[in-house]
């Protein structure tokens, strides 16, 4: 560790995590825009630094050091958050093309088709999951909006929207 600060043991590192976390949080939250998923980030920073305690060979302080894990892990939520961005608008906008193609006058089989593939996989989806993609794809409410009305965190919801995508496509590819 640092010549200056020691955190190996228990008490060192609790008096660590009380002294910094709060400007930790703050720092990351530069990145997210969102005090609850920097606050997340923060917690794994302190957590990974914890777990690393009894090996980590630092040239900086242990402070710059958790600056860095917490810079890396803002980084990748950003990233995982520009991923998810792409996976919700591509079936947000292959179910939005289907709705209109359904209600076109001029109906064609495999169009049906489609549409009854949709509805029967999402019959197919745990509860948790199809109510929150009908929230969210089939009665258009922003995720924070599912959040309230489902009583969940925005994260949770995210999350869910996420696994359900996923889950949909796994069915689809099943289903040829």
């Amino acid at each position: 560790m640092s010549s200056t600060v020691s955190i190996k043991s228990k008490k060192e590192f609790e008096a660590f995590f009380k002294l910094h976390y709060s400007d930790m949080v703050r720092y990351a939250n530069k990145f997210v825009y969102r005090t609850d998923v920097a606050t997340d980030i923060v917690q794994e920073a302190f957590i990974k630094l914890w777990e690393a305690r009894e090996t980590l060979l630092l040239t900086v302080s242990v402070k710059a050091y958790l600056y860095k894990i917490i810079y890396n892990l803002s980084l990748n939520y950003i990233e995982q958050t520009k991923v998810h961005a792409r996976h919700h608008e591509s079936i947000y906008t292959d179910l939005m093309q289907l709705e209109v193609d359904y209600y076109k006058d001029e109906k064609s089989l495999l169009q049906e088709e489609r549409l009854v593939l949709l509805r029967k996989m999402l019959k197919e989806l745990p509860k948790n999951c199809y109510e929150v993609i009908d929230l969210s794809r089939l009665q258009g409410l922003k995720n924070k909006e599912i959040a309230n009305k489902m009583k969940l965190p925005l994260r949770t919801v995210e999350t869910r929207i996420y696994r359900c995508i996923s889950k949909l496509k796994d069915l689809a590819h099943r289903a040829g």
